[in-house]
Parts: structure tokens; C-alpha cells; sequence
């Protein structure tokens, strides 16, 4: 089940229309964080300042300015080569690596102070690969290091949505509305063939959801989960209790959000004291 995921999200990820679309995003500031991701990179960049920062899932290199103002020490990876190359295009002069977050073996033990995975990355893998993303930056941060993430919201409209089509935007110009038409015919077909044939691969439990998002014209397989159930898979992790989060409008979330997706602040926990034989 696993590797059907991962098979399907990969090619999406490493597909050349897919890439570009990343590389070159469609908005006048490219660089620019989405609002809870900058809300919660706010509330703890005077915690990271100067220190080392691993950007997981750099995919074209949005999130490269805003972290590498906190500091020079920043190294971006992904498991899409294709999305390395874009971003080492973008940002000449900055670290970049082919790595895949469930198995980072090129980075040391306790060696992190910030890892960030941006645009919902962690939830484009399966249950168990999700559960050793978690694992593996646990491994790498430092002690009381941070892992700041978004991930998609199962108590959202989205997760319940279905087969969407693709959106179409109208146009005075008929040469314009001619084109527009052709590609949401195009995109409309595209997404009718990958929902049928991805849609066996869901999985629905009552404690996750792999679902079959409309995002790429439903190429992709994306895992949605509610607010508590991630901080349990956080704290069973070793990071501490109730994390701090950010719903997509950068809002601080105090009880839960049925916005789509929510930005999470996990702070990896003290070490437990180590009874002493006979205690």
C-alpha cells in the first residue's frame, strides 16, 4: 500500500509540468511564505537564529529566501531530483541535496536546531513512512530543536470533496477563452483518468485518511489527519505535548479549524529520566 502511494506521488513530483509549476511559481512574490507558515516561523525564529536549518521537501525553492534570512546554515533536500535541480538553478549558491526524509542518512544525529517541511510535503507519503518522517527529524534535531510543518486537516471540507474539475477562468478575449477552454478540457480529462485510477488506493481509517486530492488533477495521494490526532503521532514521536498551530490564514488555532490545512510547531522533548535499577 505504501509503495503505491509513494509510486504515484513521486512521478507526480517528478513530472516536468509538475516541476516547472514549482520552479516558477504563478504570483508576482515567489519567495513568499503562505500566511501559517509565516505566522509560525514568526513565533520561533528567535529561537533558531544563526542555527543549523534542514528545509525538507524544498521542491523549486520557495521557502529557501525566508530561511536562509534566519541563517546561512541551511541545506534544502528533496526526494524529487528533478526539484533538486530547479532549486540549485533558482538559488546558485546555496546547499541543496537528493535525500528522502524517511531515511536521512547523510545527517548526523543531534545536528539540527530547525527542519522545516513546508506546503503539506509530509502529507504526500503513507501511514508508516509518515510515522518515520517523524522519526528521522526527531533523530537529527538537536535537543529542544524544532520541526515546523503543515499538513492537510481532515475536519475540512477537502477532505470530503471527492472528484473536483479543474478550475476554469473566463476571458473576454477570444483568443484567450480559446486556449483557456483547450486546457480545461485537457485538465478535465487528465483528471477524470487519474481519479479512476487512483481512487482504489484510498484509505480511510479513524485516525487518518489517505485520500485522492484534486491537487495536480487528482495525481497525487494525500493524507489528511485532524488537529489532535497529529499531535498524538508528535508526541508518541518524542516531541512535546500539544503543539502549537496555525491555521492557513496565519490565525493562531486555540480549539481546532475546519480550514484545509493547519501549521504545526513541534518542539522535540526533554529526555526522560532513566530510572535507575531498583527505583
Amino acid at each position: 500500500m505504501y509503495h503505491d502511494i509513494d509510486r504515484i506521488n513521486l512521478r507526480t513530483m517528478r513530472s516536468a509540468a509538475v516541476v516547472a509549476q514549482y520552479a516558477r511559481p504563478a504570483t508576482a512574490r515567489p519567495d513568499e511564505l503562505l500566511p501559517h507558515e509565516r505566522a509560525a516561523l514568526d513565533a520561533i525564529q528567535a529561537d533558531v537564529r544563526g542555527g543549523a536549518i534542514l528545509d525538507i521537501g524544498v521542491g523549486g525553492g520557495r521557502t529557501v529566501t525566508a530561511l536562509r534570512e534566519l541563517s546561512t546554515d541551511y541545506l534544502g533536500i528533496d526526494y524529487s531530483p528533478e526539484m533538486v535541480a530547479a532549486s540549485q538553478a533558482r538559488h546558485p549558491d546555496v546547499r541543496f541535496a537528493h535525500a528522502d526524509a524517511r531515511h536521512m542518512t547523510g545527517i548526523p544525529d543531534a545536528s539540527i536546531d530547525l527542519a522545516v517541511f513546508s506546503c503539506n510535503g509530509i502529507s504526500m507519503v503513507g501511514h508508516g513512512d509518515r510515522l518515520a518522517i517523524m522519526r528521522e527529524v526527531h533523530r537529527v534535531l538537536k535537543p529542544r530543536g524544532i520541526f515546523l510543518f503543515t499538513t492537510y486537516n481532515r475536519n475540512s471540507p477537502e477532505a470530503r470533496a471527492g472528484f473536483c474539475l479543474p478550475e476554469f477562468e473566463a476571458s473576454l478575449n477570444p483568443a484567450r477563452l480559446l486556449v483557456r477552454s483547450a486546457r480545461h478540457l485537457r485538465d478535465t480529462a487528465v483528471s477524470v483518468v487519474q481519479r479512476l485510477r487512483h481512487l482504489r488506493h484510498e484509505v480511510h481509517t479513524p485516525d487518518y485518511a489517505v485520500i485522492n486530492d484534486k491537487c495536480h488533477n487528482h495525481g497525487v495521494m494525500l493524507y489528511y489527519i485532524t488537529l489532535a490526532q497529529q499531535r498524538r503521532q508528535l508526541q508518541d514521536a518524542g516531541f512535546d505535548a500539544n503543539a502549537p498551530a496555525y491555521d492557513c490564514t496565519g490565525q493562531r488555532i486555540v480549539d481546532d479549524t475546519t480550514l484545509d490545512s493547519m501549521a504545526l510547531i513541534a518542539r522535540k522533548a526533554h529526555a526522560q529520566r532513566v530510572a535507575p535499577p531498583g527505583e
